[in-house]
């Protein structure tokens, strides 16, 4: 549970459980009593004793052994061999099998080795069974305790440590014959080493070390440039065409031309103003007129300017595409040069490949012998694991185990529970991720308003909020500040408005505009009609006392006007950037209120236009996907934002926000 700086601590987990605490209690309270229901459920209709259990495991043995070849090979002569059933009890029994029980159990039961072994000793009983003509002898191991599953591990716990026992014995008594077999091991590992030896000098020489994945990288590299070639042809092929266009003096496509170059906007623009310019001269003079004869003057000179400006970019994309077919032609002579040697490589390989396996199939061979004889030479045919325990007793149950393992499931429970909820929480968990999120500098913090003293404590924020964006601008005039937010519900329009209450009351000429086109509200908080505002301004060319309404001293609204039907064309135009730089001279601030930035993109158009720019955050809804979303977003305009506001902060939502509260109150009573 610990928060995206990976530290944990008490003041963490207290706020993770408080905040949690409903569902920590929940799965608390479900899980003791669905433990404390079980237990009661198992031991219901019993006596106030617990149960004693017995598990068994039963052992066959074999009348004869089992050599691997190679040990008959060397001419070791074996007769009949009988089990040892009594020594084979006391190996069952000793220390050094019982031992290696309770490591196989490690994990799974929870006792001290020297009790376990002291325990099971006096536990167990072995018994040897009768032997018959059609039956094997076999040797039952029986184990009797308290707890009925771990009787059932115990048991087969000391079958499985005596398995390994009678493996590791086999092992000792064929080591001789391991010896005997090093010198062609030996022999072959030479073999392999000087073929190794040879595909090192052969790579050396060639450079190829694994022909595959170096021809692979080869053809994607060739691939890369083919691509990067037909881009290069592309953007050539526009050029001319462009080119062409000018010097026939056709009708040129500026956003096909865009779309593979950029640079020429201005230049262009001014082409295009002049030959509209021509066109309207044309309607009312002759082309042999001195105007039109000035005037194509300049569209010769623009031409000019446009022409070298192409020809010096056609001929850098030249020179590249230059560089690129002598880049791929480099690649084909060394997909030939590989070629030529793929077949020694292959060759060598396959050696490599042909003696491993020869290696391996002999030392695999061997080893199995070694491994899957040893159970045949113990003379271990089969076991037969226990699979229940029975009751044969009983002892005093324990009731208060019973209360504190349910006390400790339920425990286990609350922290698993909280533990998920927020692993899977994509909010911001403290000020201090978002601020590690974002890298920007926090505004202010605006607090859920539930009373009149949270009120007091949000017109606080807001005039904090107000102070650092003047610290941040050196207090000049003349700027335009935007409030931006990530989807709706964000309290972007509130703080718009207290914004501009706030800045029209330190003796600052403000000016509040809702240019939220799509969803307008600012002009219900302020009583004030719709229209005619900003929409109407700009179409319309209207005096500023129509539109611009006062609502108080220093403090002026422009309402968003009729609907528009397309917001984006409107604020992308020249008219209203004219407009907005206008207002902006006879105003010491101008707030605008923006469109959702994950909704539309009317808001982007507004970025270049602003001094300072504000997200606002609704930590409530507003996660981590949303951020993330609006930053790639305003990255690829190349902008970003000047500061950031929190809103709707709780208390007891959020860690340390206490101190900003405390900070707040302080403020009101010094005030």
């Amino acid at each position: 549970m610990a928060s995206k700086t990976d530290e944990f601590d008490i003041k963490n987990l207290l706020f993770y459980i408080k905040r949690g605490r409903k569902l920590f209690l929940a799965s608390f309270l479900l899980f003791s009593l669905a433990t404390i229901s079980f237990q009661l459920f198992i031991l219901s209709g019993k006596s106030d004793r617990a149960i004693l259990y017995q598990a068994s495991v039963k052992i066959n043995f074999g009348n004869f052994s089992y050599l691997p070849i190679i040990m008959q090979k060397l001419g070791v002569d074996v007769n009949e061999i009988k089990p040892d059933l009594d020594l084979e009890a006391k190996i069952i029994k000793s220390d050094q099998v019982i031992g290696q029980a309770y490591e196989i159990l490690d994990g799974k039961i929870n006792y001290e080795k020297k009790w376990f072994i002291e325990n099971v000793k006096n536990s167990i009983s072995i018994s040897k069974l009768d032997e018959r003509k059609d039956k094997e002898n076999a040797i039952l191991i029986t184990i009797s305790w308290t707890k009925k599953n771990e009787a059932v591990m115990i048991a087969n716990a000391i079958a499985d440590a005596y398995y390994e026992f009678s493996q590791k014995r086999f092992k000792d008594e064929i080591t001789r014959a391991l010896s005997m077999v090093e010198v062609a091991l030996s022999s072959l590992e030479s073999i392999l080493s000087q073929a190794y030896l040879d595909f090192a000098t052969f790579s050396s020489q060639t450079g190829i070390i694994d022909a595959k994945y170096q021809i692979k990288l080869i053809f994607d590299s060739l691939q890369n440039l083919k691509d990067k070639l037909r881009e290069v042809e592309v953007k050539i092929g526009v050029l001319q065409n462009f080119l062409s266009a000018v010097e026939s003096k056709r009708k040129i496509d500026v956003s096909e031309f865009a779309i593979v170059y950029d640079g020429f906007e201005k230049i262009i623009e001014d082409y295009e103003n002049l030959q509209i310019k021509r066109a309207e001269l044309l309607s009312f003079y002759t082309e042999k007129h001195p105007k039109v004869i000035a005037l194509d003057n300049q569209i010769s000179q623009v031409a000019d300017k446009i022409k070298k400006r192409i020809q010096f970019e056609l001929e850098k994309l030249k020179l590249e595409r230059k560089s690129i077919l002598s880049e791929i032609e480099e690649i084909n002579k060394t997909i030939y040069n590989l070629s030529n040697q793929f077949v020694s490589y292959l060759q060598k390989r396959e050696r490599i490949d042909l003696i491993n396996s020869l290696f391996e199939n002999y030392y695999e061979s061997f080893m199995n012998a070694t491994l899957l004889g040893g159970v045949k030479f113990s003379m271990i045919s089969g076991i037969e694991k226990a699979e229940f325990a029975y009751e044969v007793g009983k002892v005093r149950k324990n009731l208060s185990w019973i209360i504190f393992l349910s006390f400790m499931v339920g425990l286990i429970a609350g922290f698993i529970s909280i533990y998920i909820k927020e692993l899977f929480d994509v909010r911001f968990r403290d000020i201090g991720e978002v601020e590690d999120f974002f890298k920007l500098p926090i505004l202010g913090i605006l607090n859920t308003v539930k009373d009149d003293s949270s009120l007091s404590s949000f017109k606080l924020g807001v005039d904090g909020i107000k102070i650092n964006i003047e610290l941040l601008t050196m207090r000049k005039n003349n700027i335009i500040i935007s409030v931006f937010s990530s989807g709706s519900g964000e309290g972007k329009t509130t703080l718009t408005y207290e914004l501009a209450k706030i800045f029209s009351k330190s003796q600052r000429r403000t000016l509040l505009i809702d240019l939220n086109l799509r969803h307008s509200e600012l002009h219900l908080k302020f009583g004030t009609e719709k229209s005619p505002g900003i929409v109407d301004a700009v179409i319309y060319n209207l005096e500023e006392e129509r539109f611009i309404k006062q609502i108080d001293e220093n403090l002026y609204f422009i309402p968003s006007g009729v609907i528009h039907p397309s917001p984006s064309t409107l604020l992308s135009s020249d008219e209203f950037r004219n407009f907005l730089l206008n207002l902006k001279n006879k105003f010491d601030c101008i707030i605008l209120d923006t469109s959702p930035l994950l909704e539309v993109s009317d808001a982007l158009l507004l970025f270049p236009l602003s001094d300072f720019k504000i997200l606002v955050l609704n930590m409530k809804i507003t996660g981590k996907i949303q951020s993330h979303r609006v930053i790639s977003i305003v990255n690829q305009i190349k902008s970003g934002f000047d500061g950031l506001v929190l809103n709707f902060v709780d208390e007891e939502a959020m860690p340390y926000v206490s101190y900003y509260v405390q900070k707040y109150d302080y403020g009101k009573k010094k005030n």
